[in-house]
């Protein structure tokens, strides 16, 4: 009995080494890889983008990136050959931006200003957009419906929104809801910016009331950890043609059109 225990100890001695050294590999592999792309959910999100409406759709279209952080989307962007693609972030994000932003290929702007901050003179100048790339932003801004209104405003009619964003951490149960989690005073994580957490349904939700009607759910957490679809969500939307946002106090008829998103 006591052979048998002490190879089973040797061996299990073995297999652990070796494991040990499977680990490291891959670890080696997975850091080389995660440090030129530490999100792959992201290059597939792009991959699904143009998968979905064709490389060619949005050459000498103008492309607005919102929260660029380390530019690998910027430079997906890019490629696309757009006429113009305008980056917006905060100004605490300058020197991170400098050290890649001459890179871009393709005719671009950089504005520094918080989009909801902005004035409405240097809002409205920033025009109309084909393509709105906003990944890992949403859920930074405590007033998450009136943000995605902007973002529908800024789209051309026809043009695309490419949304990303973390969700609620809850029970299965809530996560299959229309809930938004509040974290304040204490922000999630300390974070000082994650008040509000949405569920992907309360986000699906607004996309509607704001005017989007096409929402394609984006499949892009199956390449890194299908996990992580249970706290983010991803989706591909497309502005009508014609304006179709949701109102309220419409019922009587005897008040002006409030549209949901927009109030000042």
């Amino acid at each position: 009995m006591s052979l048998v225990l002490s190879s089973i100890s040797r061996l299990e001695t073995y297999l652990k080494f070796n494991l040990n050294i499977v680990k490291a590999f891959l670890r080696k592999i997975y850091g080389v890889s995660h440090k030129m792309e530490p999100m792959l959910y992201r290059s597939e999100l792009f991959s699904e983008l143009t998968s979905l409406v064709g490389n060619d759709y949005f050459e000498s279209g103008r492309f607005l990136e919102i929260g660029p952080k380390d530019g690998l989307d910027s430079y997906r962007l890019a490629a696309l050959k757009p006429e113009e693609l305008v980056l917006v972030d905060l100004p605490e994000k300058r020197y991170s931006i400098e050290r890649w932003l001459h890179k871009i290929v393709c005719p671009y702007k950089f504005v520094e200003a918080n989009i909801m901050y902005m004035s409405r003179e240097d809002f409205v100048s920033l025009g109309k957009f084909d393509l709105v790339w906003c990944t890992g932003v949403l859920y930074h801004n405590a007033e998450q419906l009136r943000f995605l209104r902007k973002l529908y405003n800024l789209l051309s009619p026809g043009g695309y929104l490419v949304l990303e964003s973390a969700t609620l951490r809850d029970s299965r149960q809530l996560r299959s809801g229309n809930f938004v989690q509040i974290h304040y005073p204490d922000t999630y994580n300390d974070t000082g910016t994650i008040t509000h957490l949405p569920t992907r349904g309360a986000i699906k939700t607004w996309l509607n009331m704001v005017g989007f009607k096409d929402i394609y759910d984006s499949l892009c957490y199956r390449a890194s950890d299908r996990r992580l679809a249970q706290h983010r969500y991803a989706c591909i939307c497309q502005r009508p043609m014609t304006d179709s946002s949701g109102t309220y106090y419409a019922k009587s008829g005897c008040n002006p059109t409030y549209i949901l998103g927009e109030s000042t």
